[in-house]
């Protein structure tokens, strides 16, 4: 795998909307509008030596007759998870 490009603000702050846009696709997919009263995406950024992390909250308000379950809600996060190193790979490597 190449290596990460040195990241500006500018870079991160893209990253960390580009990433809450990804969130969002991917729980949109799993749960309906109307299953879905509010959606509250935490993103934290940490860029130190070349590296990069990422953490994130995902909390989510489903509506009272809502059958979702978090299982659901985390396997779509992970499959933003994987969406997003393909993202930082096409675009912030060497």
């Amino acid at each position: 795998m190449s290596k990460l490009k040195v990241l500006t603000n500018e870079d991160l702050s893209k990253i960390s909307d580009d990433f809450g846009e990804i969130l969002e696709n991917e729980v949109s997919k799993t749960i309906s509008v109307k299953e879905l009263e509010d959606l509250d995406l935490d993103i934290v950024l940490s860029y130190d030596d070349g590296q990069l992390d990422v953490d994130v909250d995902v909390g989510v308000l489903f509506d009272e007759l809502s059958e979702i379950n978090q299982e659901q809600v985390s396997k779509a996060i992970d499959e933003a998870y994987l969406k997003f190193d393909s993202y930082i790979n096409e675009n912030f490597r060497d």
